[in-house]
């Protein structure tokens, strides 16, 4: 995943590739590790560490293996946050409602992120979706959502999207549009294991959850 850092800077470029790759990666990656797959020279990948260590940014465990550090845990809680207040007490409303986890789905620029979640409260078991989780726009309903808002000629809008056994093996995902101001992609959506369920009816709740979260956001749907 080399990007190109034509226009800025090439040390920053590479940190920042550096923490994607630590963030993303499905095992724990070592140093040695993170310089192979940067294709840099392994002094050059522990000065970077180290650095990232002295920010609070990574930190390394007894094993060697690096982790994303806490202070990027404090950092993401306002990422997106008039988004993430808006979207809150709809998100429980839907989730205690449906009794389903629901979701923020946005788009990073390359990818379906899970930016926020709501457990239903009385359930008696849930499904839980790590915010920050990544998936291509190819896959499961949220993503299927946002694609169709990047590209509408190639695939036109639907009322909602679902999907099956695509992104969580054996989960349902059922989403809907959210429209954000700029036009960003987004989508709103429940995952729950295989049911017989009324998908019309979860839709239909998915999106007044969606309207009432873009006029909390001061945008007016016709």
């Amino acid at each position: 995943m080399t990007k190109s850092t034509e226009g800025g800077s090439q040390t920053l470029g590479r940190g920042l590739e550096a923490l994607t790759l630590i963030g993303e990666s499905n095992s724990p990656l070592s140093v040695a590790e993170l310089a192979a797959q940067l294709g840099i020279h392994r002094s050059m990948a522990y000065r970077l560490v180290k650095t990232f260590e002295q920010y609070g940014f990574v930190e390394r465990m007894p094993s060697g293996d690096l982790e994303l550090g806490a202070r990027l845990g404090a950092l993401a809680r306002n990422v997106a946050k008039s988004l993430q207040s808006a979207a809150a007490p709809e998100l429980a409303a839907v989730s205690d409602e449906l009794r389903m986890t629901a979701l923020l789905v946005v788009f990073d620029g390359e990818a379906a992120v899970t930016l926020s979640t709501a457990e239903p409260r009385l359930a008696d078991a849930t499904v839980a979706q790590r915010p920050g989780t990544r998936h291509p726009i190819d896959d499961g309903a949220p993503g299927r959502v946002i694609r169709s808002q990047l590209n509408p000629s190639q695939y036109p809008a639907k009322t909602f999207e679902s999907s099956h056994d695509e992104v969580i093996p054996g989960l349902h995902s059922i989403a809907v549009p959210l429209v954000l101001p700029q036009a960003k992609p987004a989508a709103i959506a429940v995952i729950y294991p295989p049911l017989e369920l009324d998908e019309e009816h979860i839709a239909h709740v998915l999106s007044s959850a969606s309207q009432r979260i873009s006029a909390a956001l001061g945008i007016r749907l016709n």
